[in-house]
């Protein structure tokens, strides 16, 4: 009954984008987005994908979203967005994800217009308003629609659906750009993102999930699912090891784990 559900949901998101007829999809290659933009090639609709490049974000995760596009039959239209030059964001004030999506869907919409799109969609769900998310209101200022939301579809649901259509992404693990392992007020940089780049992928192999680094200069906290906790212990030594060879001085293990505060 629940599948039925969000299937009903699915084809209510559908029909919405068929009435829009030509639309811009932001897209990641996350599980949100990704089925957003199914939707929106199962409606009819006219099509254009846009992604942000840029050093924020994760390129293992950009060259991915690329061939799950491509196996779409979509084109991507990247746009290098160049975050770690403009003043607003590497200040990284607690305004950091206004100030980033603004700047995102701001030249989104301007590529559109040169197109003559007037519809950009994003992939939120009714889940995220349930948090404190200051780049939402970015969206409301720019009029971005999220369409997830207005058919009230859940991350459950989303998860749900993309397996049913069978898209590989289905239980892809959510994840943030680069930018949020810097605590507030500390300047961000290309060699602080690049840092914490490097040190994920050292830790790529253990698998923990939802996996953060988190950069605070000559030490790192690393942060892992509550039930993963017990095993990043155990493996502290090499986890320690690890790090180091990357310049981290001291390596803390978060005791709360991912998504407890």
């Amino acid at each position: 009954m629940e599948m039925e559900e969000a299937k009903r949901k699915y084809q209510e998101l559908v029909g919405a984008i068929r009435i829009m007829g030509k639309v811009a999809v932001a897209f990641s290659g996350g599980a949100d987005s990704t089925l957003l933009l199914k939707a929106a090639l199962d409606s009819g609709a006219e099509v254009t994908a846009f992604m942000a490049i840029g050093e924020t974000f994760f390129p293992e995760e950009q060259s991915r979203a690329i061939h799950l596009a491509e196996s779409l039959s979509v084109d991507v239209v990247t746009i290098n967005i160049d975050l770690v030059n403009d003043g607003q964001f590497v200040r990284n004030w607690e305004d950091r994800c206004y100030v980033c999506k603004s700047i995102i869907f701001g030249a989104i919409k301007k590529e559109a217009r040169k197109l003559d799109i007037s519809h950009i969609l994003e992939g939120s769900h009714m889940d995220d308003l349930k948090e404190i998310r200051p780049g939402r209101g970015a969206l409301a200022d720019l009029n971005i629609r999220s369409p997830l939301v207005e058919a009230q579809l859940t991350k459950g649901e989303v998860r749900a659906l993309l397996k049913d259509l069978g898209l590989p992404n289905w239980d892809l693990p959510s994840n943030t750009c680069l930018a949020t392992r810097v605590p507030h007020d500390v300047r961000i940089t290309s060699n602080i993102l690049k840092r914490v780049e490097r040190a994920e992928a050292a830790l790529a192999p253990f698998k923990f999930k939802n996996l953060r680094v988190r950069d605070h200069e000559h030490w790192a906290r690393v942060e892992v699912a509550p039930e993963d906790i017990p095993r990043l212990f155990s493996e502290r030594e090499k986890v320690a090891q690890a790090l180091r060879k990357l310049g981290y001085r001291k390596v803390a293990l978060d005791l709360e784990g991912y998504g407890t505060r």
